[in-house]
């Protein structure tokens, strides 16, 4: 099971990509910094990727087909190198995915799991928090070391950290960390090409620390081998479960 072998020890710290250049950062305001994070991504676009999972000794690699239309909904459909179809699902971040097809292997935790790694690499937002987290008051904190921004959310009786390291005269993301007392997660992003309009990472790189699903850490590497971004939002049968 794909969910078990998900929950193994952790990989290499080390990456072989090539991060932003060093740039001076202008000064920017909270909300100029939390716009150039928010926007990190177009609006709609879609991709496909090459997604490699490390856990421990073993190693699975996936082709993706993603759809995003922000500020808060996907669809993701999952193969193998042979073309074989694993899963289909689509979120819209209130329930969590819904399920169009999936075969044995990748049972729901396993597809909330990956769900909620899109998120992080593509969704998650600094003006609010991410959908399947409780919502409650939130603090703003930033400097202009770097660039970093900050930001504090109160979960009951938790405080999430997330800071994003800002990189240039027009501010990309270079990196993503979240913390609640240890580290949650960490999102790199490598190797920024033009697909088209657009200037985006081609390379991502998740380590998750296991600290939140509750398990053994991995590695998630994400390569985008083809970027397509549409001036106009998605059409609504787009998101619908059909097979």
């Amino acid at each position: 099971m794909l969910a078990c072998l998900l929950w193994l020890s952790s990989c290499a710290e080390t990456d072989p990509y090539k991060r932003l250049d060093p740039a001076p950062t202008p000064r920017l305001t909270v909300e100029e910094a939390v716009a150039a994070y928010d926007s990190r991504w177009p609006e709609q676009f879609k991709a496909v990727q090459t997604v490699t999972l490390d856990f421990g000794p073993v190693t699975r690699t996936l082709v993706g087909y993603l759809i995003v239309q922000q500020p808060g909904r996907f669809r993701l459909q999952g193969m193998t190198e042979q073309g074989i179809k694993l899963f289909d699902i689509v979120d819209g971040g209130v329930m969590g995915p819904e399920v169009a097809f999936a075969v044995d292997e990748f049972d729901r935790p396993t597809l909330e799991q990956i769900a909620a790694d899109i998120w992080k690499v593509f969704l998650q937002r600094m003006d609010s928090p991410a959908p399947q987290e409780q919502r409650g008051p939130a603090w703003l904190e930033y400097t202009n070391s770097g660039t970093e921004l900050t930001v504090k959310r109160n979960h009951g009786e938790n405080v999430i950290f997330r800071r994003a390291r800002l990189v240039g005269a027009d501010p990309r993301v270079d990196w993503v960390r979240a913390a609640r007392g240890a580290e949650l997660y960490r999102a790199n992003y490598y190797e920024w090409k033009e697909f088209g309009p657009a200037w985006v990472p081609s390379v991502i790189v998740l380590r998750n620390r296991g600290v939140q699903p509750k398990g053994p850490a991995y590695k998630l590497t994400i390569q985008i081998t083809e970027f397509t971004v549409r001036d106009k939002p998605w059409p609504e049968k787009t998101f619908e479960l059909r097979e």
